[in-house]
């Protein structure tokens, strides 16, 4: 919807990359808040504030009247939404041995790329009808309606024994030892880098999605808005292989294998004309995204103890949510400059220059052997 906001409010570049920061540099804070309670209080609980604090504040950006309020409620929504993932992800880990962790985070997923495919699709459907404000409250009432769902049929397992991949001498050594955070990092710090490095460029580009194909493809924004979700259900099938490939290839390949395909699928759609062949990179770009998500978030499980996976996963939404949320308003700012195609073809030939060095990290391992 963000193409209505900038003409309902009639808003520069810098203005829409503002209140895309306004939610992901709070959600973004939010994280490691919701991560921290979350390991030390009822997961269950922190999942449900967070599901409805943003189905309500998505009814009041429905109703804000202006930039500033709507700024404001962009806040606090972030604020907000830094509750629900922290304790999800490690919550359902606990139901799942390593084997098919991997398997259970993508399905997790799944639930989310559908949101993010339907959501937008009904968006722009419906936006010349009912306008941008009434979409933003009808996509609160699902959220809304998830609450008592949560608090009445989500069950804890037991935790941290529950872990399958933890054994019960390991949870009481742990528990009466200060943990080594610099021990827990050291495996994992390298790939970790890439990842977010990968994330910061490519979420802000995909922020920027449909102002740009409304401004250099010339097209509506109803459109502009199906096309995104076109992408987003790309996502779906990624989240699916992301999930199949880190527990039959393995998590470090399965990261290394989608940043390596993000970075040139961007570039492609920098140069590629409006057409069939640029919807199906779309859709490949959406499936590159979000093969990384659940293959890295099952990383982290695993590399993680249980009584600390709230809180390492706070952290790692964190960077990647911030580091974008810094990342927005400054292209947005350079937009205004060179124009948003220019800017667009340089954030997709910095991806490119991560998938060179993810491509050498994989093949690096056979040509030693």
């Amino acid at each position: 919807m963000l193409p209505l906001i900038r003409e309902d409010f009639r808003l520069s570049y810098m203005q829409a990359g503002l209140l895309l920061a306004a939610y992901s540099v709070t959600s973004g804070f939010s994280q490691l808040l919701g991560g921290w309670i979350s390991d030390r209080t009822n997961r269950k609980m922190v999942m449900a504030v967070g599901m409805g604090g943003v189905g309500l504040a998505a009814i009041a950006i429905g109703l804000s009247s202006s930039f500033s309020a709507l700024l404001f409620i962009l806040i606090i929504m972030g604020i907000l939404a830094g509750a629900y993932h922290p304790s999800a992800v490690p919550m359902l880990s606990g139901f799942a041995g390593e084997a098919n962790r991997g398997r259970v985070i993508s399905l997790h997923m799944i639930g989310g790329s559908i949101g993010f495919a339907l959501g937008p699709f009904i968006g722009g459907l419906t936006s010349n009808t009912l306008g941008w404000r009434f979409i933003f409250i009808i996509l609160a009432i699902p959220a809304l309606v998830a609450v008592p769902v949560v608090l009445t049929k989500l069950k804890h397992p037991k935790h941290p024994a529950a872990d399958k991949t933890v054994s019960p001498a390991l949870v009481g050594k742990t528990a009466r030892k200060p943990i080594s955070i610099r021990r827990i990092l050291r495996p994992i710090i390298g790939i970790a880098v890439l990842a977010i490095l990968t994330q910061f460029a490519t979420s802000s580009a995909m922020s920027f999605i449909p102002l740009y194909l409304v401004d250099k493809h010339n097209i509506s924004p109803a459109y502009a808005a199906t096309l995104l979700s076109v992408m987003r259900g790309g996502g779906i099938i990624g989240s699916l292989l992301g999930g199949w490939l880190c527990d039959n290839w393995g998590r470090r390949e399965a990261i290394y294998l989608a940043i390596a395909a993000t970075g040139p699928f961007l570039y492609l759609l920098t140069i590629v004309p409006f057409g069939p062949f640029l919807i199906v990179l779309f859709i490949m770009f959406g499936v590159a995204m979000f093969v990384r998500q659940p293959a890295f978030q099952t990383l982290l499980m695993d590399t993680t103890p249980p009584q600390l996976r709230s809180t390492f996963l706070g952290v790692y939404f964190f960077l990647g949510m911030e580091g974008k949320s810094v990342i927005q308003p400054i292209a947005g700012h350079f937009m205004d400059i060179l124009g948003i195609a220019e800017v667009f073809t340089i954030i997709a030939l910095i991806s490119v220059a991560f998938a060179v060095i993810a491509l050498f990290l994989v093949i690096k391992p056979r040509l030693h052997r």
